[in-house]
């Protein structure tokens, strides 16, 4: 019963990965990732990575992966509203650099998904929609290169088609555009932005 318990969770996990890689794109940066991150892409779609120790003593992989989609499906049991699952999971491997260490790695429809997902404050929305849910407030001060803006209204006009990241999550975030402007104590990335340091919410704002 325990090896046919096993077998269907490994089925699950393989027909929901396919699913999911199948309308997600091509992009698998994530299987490089060894510490836990995530990315956002243009369409606010969220992948997010989590990395633990592997305590191979209490779980096998099959088991893990298991876990990891009775998870997601009591989540989207909770939180779906439309046809589509809300959150999937991607994959649950062992890190190829340390086989102690297990990395599982999840997709959600859109950011708001993965911060209810994660406990944490996630949205990626334009300008004019962060002001009008009130995830941002005029007189917020941002800050470039060059020195710094308020978002008066003359500014939240100017950029309200521009794209807007607000969160508590701390860690590495992969954007899918350059960052126009940010609040302070963001470290600015290649291609996102690192916010291990960030004490309060995180505002950004992208140049698209």
């Amino acid at each position: 019963m325990k090896k046919f318990g096993k077998w269907i969770a490994r089925l699950i996990a393989i027909l929901t990965m396919a699913l999911v890689l199948v309308g997600c794109g091509k992009d698998e940066g994530w299987k490089k990732w060894t510490t836990e991150q995530l990315a956002i892409d243009k369409n606010g779609q969220v992948i997010y990575c989590v990395v633990d120790s592997f305590e191979k003593n209490f779980y096998d992989l099959d088991e893990l992966t298991g876990m990891a989609v009775k998870e997601v499906a009591s989540f989207n049991g909770e939180n779906k509203e439309g046809e589509n699952a809300p959150a999937t999971v991607l994959e649950v491997a062992r890190l190829e650099e340390d086989e102690n260490a297990v990395r599982v790695t999840y997709q959600f429809d859109k950011g708001s998904t993965c911060g209810s997902f994660l406990d944490t404050k996630l949205y990626y929305e334009t300008v004019e929609e962060t002001f009008e849910q009130k995830h941002v407030f005029t007189g917020t001060v941002l800050y470039d290169k060059g020195g710094s803006i308020t978002l008066d209204e003359p500014n939240k006009v100017k950029l309200r088609t521009k794209h807007v990241l607000v969160t508590d999550f701390k860690g590495v975030m992969h954007l899918p555009e350059d960052v126009m402007y940010y609040t302070n104590g963001v470290k600015l990335l290649s291609d996102g932005i690192d916010t291990t340091g960030c004490e309060d919410t995180v505002i950004v704002i992208l140049k698209k």
